[in-house]
């Protein structure tokens, strides 16, 4: 018996409706960020159910990262598989529930419905006894919801990487859409701040042409002129184009009381190939530039800074993705790039891993509507199964 008939039969045992199950079951075990005890617990427990030893990693009190090994036969390429346990507050979702097809509740579409369908897809080759010829790990980590998680898990998770405890040649993140997903724009958050050498003081002291205010709008004309030269510019084939908006406009403490300091703050998303110190260098320019017509002091801030990220088209994790996913639908998923970050623009730059994401959905991430699909899960399990075994080689 080949090789490929034997993987066939192991994905032939995948249970859409132990998925469903299972999904509902972590659902219902709320673990919010900052406090996903429970969540990763019942993580670990499933994993030991389907005969997998499991590490837990309690660098946080109460918050571990949890960890599965599944040694390869030989010295083969090695994946890990990823996800987080911590959801957003439960907040007005609906409550956890079975609607025909749909699984709901919050988290189901991010992510613990992804985190099942990986367990559920890697046990079937195991219950196959299918001998990968690398090692495959299966990690899901906590703190990834902002601003609550700091990210502590995912950057626990890349101390491992770095130090070689685990190794890996390459990580997929079991969220997102039906595609996969192998780049993203970077991100950081800005806050420019300028100051006027002057004390408040009533404003009918002052012509408007020496408010300090007047400025504001000759940096959002500033903003405009940088728009649309990104919109004008080469635009990433996946990720599309550099972006800036602003989100918190702040001056002044008093109607009649001259402004002497006022504050910017918004996103800056730019593509693979630029960096966060060219987005500094950029908005300190144009900072520089009004400094020297206005005579303010401006101070620039970045924060929650992420690289963008891309994994190339030809890599062996992306060709095994797309194989697997036209092998199970008869359509070759589409390679994407997203506006967003996620913990794949960590992976990729600070643990040097290449990094892509496949998921069931991304749809209702984060809405009080949240679902996920069975089909969509029993999909991804196939999947992931088919991937894992082509990436990581089979024994004979």
């Amino acid at each position: 018996m080949s090789d490929l008939t034997t993987i066939a039969e192991a994905i032939d045992t995948i249970d859409t409706g132990a998925i469903a199950r299972d999904t509902l079951a972590f659902v219902e075990t709320t673990s919010e960020t900052g406090d996903e005890g429970r969540g990763s617990a019942f993580f670990a427990d499933l994993l030991r159910r389907e005969g997998f030893d499991v590490e837990q990693d309690e660098f946080l009190p109460g918050r571990p990262n949890i960890y599965t090994r599944v040694p390869g036969a030989g010295d083969g390429p090695c994946l890990v598989f990823n996800g987080h346990t911590d959801t957003i507050p439960v907040g007005d979702c609906h409550a956890p529930g079975r609607d025909g097809d749909w699984i709901l509740g919050r988290g189901t579409e991010d992510m613990k419905g992804g985190l099942v369908a990986m367990v559920h897809g890697i046990a079937a080759l195991r219950r196959a006894d299918i001998r990968l010829d690398g090692d495959l790990w299966l990690t899901g980590v906590v703190g990834h919801e902002t601003p609550v998680g700091r990210k502590e898990g995912p950057r626990r998770l890349i101390e491992h990487l770095v130090s070689g405890r685990i190794p890996a040649d390459a990580i997929l993140i079991v969220e997102g859409p039906r595609a996969v997903w192998a780049a993203s724009l970077g991100s950081a958050l800005f806050t420019i701040t300028a100051y006027a050498d002057r004390e408040p003081i009533h404003t009918i002291k002052v012509p408007w042409v020496d408010n300090p205010v007047r400025w504001l709008g000759d940096l959002l004309s500033e903003f405009d002129r940088l728009e649309e030269g990104f919109a004008a510019g080469v635009h990433h084939p996946l990720c599309g184009r550099h972006q800036l908006n602003v989100g918190i406009v702040r001056a002044g403490d008093w109607f009649n009381r001259l402004p002497v300091e006022w504050q910017v703050t918004g996103t800056r998303r730019w593509t693979p190939g630029t960096t966060c110190d060219d987005v500094r260098v950029e908005l300190e320019a144009v900072c520089a530039g009004l400094s020297s017509r206005s005579g303010l002091r401006f101070e620039v801030e970045l924060g929650n800074d992420r690289e963008p990220f891309e994994t190339p088209a030809g890599h062996p994790l992306v060709t095994a993705l797309l194989d697997a996913g036209e092998r199970d639908s008869g359509t070759r998923p589409e390679v994407i790039g997203m506006g967003l970050v996620g913990d794949a623009n960590l992976y990729a730059n600070d643990g040097g891993v290449s990094t892509v994401y496949y998921g069931p959905a991304h749809e209702t991430a984060h809405s009080d509507g949240e679902r996920v699909s069975m089909a969509g899960l029993a999909h991804c399990a196939r999947v992931y199964a088919r991937a894992a075994a082509r990436f990581c080689g089979v024994v004979s």
